[in-house]
């Protein structure tokens, strides 16, 4: 993701002409349990909570901080997938759907380059996997699904389905500031999303400004909760594996321990990089 440069400011905590402090206890937040919900869920749907801690503190889930919730900890193996994607000719809009072909597929052992053929539009997918492709192979019709919003950089979101009338979800991935694209929440079903904030407990500062969170995955009656690093597989009869490379919560503002604090302005409150495989049953 591109963003602008940090703008990093310490002020104090009482400024000679009356200028207020910080907003908020600077002291210690319990955050809310992350299962709450702002609206009720819907199959293939996703809901981004928001729940909300103050500047400068220290943010704690319901586990004690003698025993905090394992997956806090980055695992030995973390995951870290991704997807870029170069369109020829470049595209003129926000997005692109249409029906493809997949024409190469050259595998490495960082992940595979995937070139598609989408009528007159010629698509070149670069995957950073943990895991070998399997999804399809070259000759393959597929149903591509491409979203971009720019905003602090790109937000990105794509999924690679079987042709109508069968139009189940391959292979699906987020980069981006929400978990699914504007006025889109069932664009990964059957996967649906929610975010889930204050399971780790986090010391946030000036040198720290950074919250790992988790995202709560539901397919049919089957839930799993992957923190940052982690990924999980639900489903039985189309099962999927699923992982967040990143997830994380930027706190804009926090003390600096000196009376004062500081902000950085020019980074996502939100930030997901999710990808999600169907496997063979």
């Amino acid at each position: 993701m591109q963003t602008l440069p940090r703008i990093l400011v310490i002020l104090p905590a009482l400024l000679a002409f009356g200028c207020p402090g910080p907003k908020g206890n600077l002291g210690q937040y319990t955050a809310s349990d992350g299962g709450e919900t702002d609206g009720g869920e819907t199959d293939g749907a996703t809901t981004d909570e928001t729940t909300t801690a103050d500047a400068g503190t220290t943010v704690e889930s319901e586990t004690s901080p003698d025993d905090p919730p394992p997956a806090c900890a980055e695992p030995g193996d973390p995951t870290s997938e991704s997807a870029t994607f170069l369109f020829d000719p470049p595209l003129a809009s926000d997005g692109f759907a249409g029906e493809c072909e997949v024409s190469a597929i050259e595998a490495d052992p960082d992940g595979a380059e995937i070139a598609l053929t989408c009528g007159e539009q010629a698509v070149q997918i670069r995957l950073e996997l943990d895991e070998p492709l399997t999804q399809f192979a070259v000759g393959d019709p597929l149903a591509l699904d491409y979203r971009l919003v720019q905003s602090f950089g790109q937000s990105e979101w794509f999924t690679l389905r079987l042709p109508a009338p069968d139009g189940a979800l391959l292979l699906g991935g987020v980069q981006a500031e929400d978990l699914t694209p504007p006025n889109a929440d069932s664009f990964f079903a059957p996967l649906s999303m929610t975010r889930q904030d204050g399971v780790c407990m986090t010391t946030i500062d000036c040198d720290n400004m950074e919250e790992p969170i988790a995202v709560e995955f539901t397919h049919g009656d089957d839930h799993a909760v992957v923190f940052a690093s982690h990924t999980a597989v639900l489903g039985e009869s189309a099962p999927y594996r699923v992982g967040a490379s990143t997830a994380r919560k930027h706190y804009s503002e926090a003390a600096d321990g000196l009376g004062g604090f500081c902000q950085v302005f020019d980074v996502p409150e939100y930030y997901y990089r999710l990808m999600f495989h169907r496997l063979d049953e």
